[in-house]
């Protein structure tokens, strides 16, 4: 019996050696490896915080993003975004679609530097009446934000349309402006137009309209007054929200100003 104790023992030992070596060894080695992770810590800087504006911006009624950048139709200077809105229906507040104004920026530097330095809430009607001469290219960018029947949109731009195209100003061109309505409103000869559905407007000093739906390009529209009275729609004196209308222009003081 003795003797087994003895053969017992000397297992134990020689287990518990193995045992310690072992543990010795990954010791030596954590702090090998705890030294080298020191060491390359010390050396390696961290990047510097990139401090760059951000690519789109968020309608804060409707949650639809909006890139602070759209490309000029005919491949001109970017258009810069210079607010957005969303549009509501009823007295229930219905939103139907959201709807942001770009602007391009060098050229709006230059047609607008009379009103340079002046908070978006003193710009007034000279501002809104010098916009919409189109000496600037403009667009507008509009989503839906529910599902809507085509015929109903198309119906609504033409009320808001008709009586602004009809008293616009005979020198503004000689096109037939009853011709370009009826194309524009085909622009709208959709069944349904869902939610998310985008369409662009862009208009060209010269009164060339460029539409596009969901990326594709419509004709090309040549009309100085329809051109006008779309975008009175939204910044003239009784544009369809004066609410909307004040937030589409929240970015012309510091696009005015240089700012990015």
């Amino acid at each position: 019996m003795a003797g087994k104790m003895l053969v017992w023992r000397e297992i134990f030992r020689r287990y518990t050696a193995v045992v310690l070596k072992s543990s010795v060894r990954v010791m030596r080695a954590g702090r090998k490896l705890l030294h080298w992770m020191l060491f390359v810590g010390l050396c390696t800087k961290p990047a510097p915080a990139q401090n760059a504006a951000p690519s789109t911006v968020v309608d804060r009624q409707s949650g639809v993003a909006f890139p602070v950048m759209l490309p000029s139709p005919g491949g001109g200077a970017p258009h810069q975004l210079t607010g957005t809105a969303t549009r509501e229906r009823t007295i229930f507040k219905v939103k139907v679609y959201a709807y942001g104004l770009y602007i391009d920026r060098d050229i709006a530097q230059r047609e607008l530097a009379m009103f340079r330095g002046r908070p978006a809430a003193s710009l007034d009607r000279a501002f809104f009446q010098r916009l919409l001469e189109m000496r600037i290219p403009i667009t507008l960018r509009l989503v839906m934000t529910r599902d809507v029947a085509g015929e109903a949109i198309g119906n609504a731009f033409d009320d808001a349309l008709k009586p602004r195209v009809a008293s616009a100003p005979k020198e503004l061109d000689r096109t037939d402006r009853s011709a370009a309505l009826q194309r524009f409103r085909s622009y709208f000869n959709l069944r349904e137009l869902a939610r998310g559905t985008e369409f662009i407007f862009s208009c060209s000093p010269g009164g060339r309209l460029n539409t596009t739906v969901n990326t594709l390009s419509k004709p090309e529209i040549q009309s100085a007054a329809l051109c006008r009275a779309l975008f009175d729609v939204y910044l003239g004196d009784k544009p369809v929200s004066t609410e909307g209308r004040q937030g589409l222009i929240t970015g012309f003081p510091d696009l005015l100003a240089g700012s990015r």
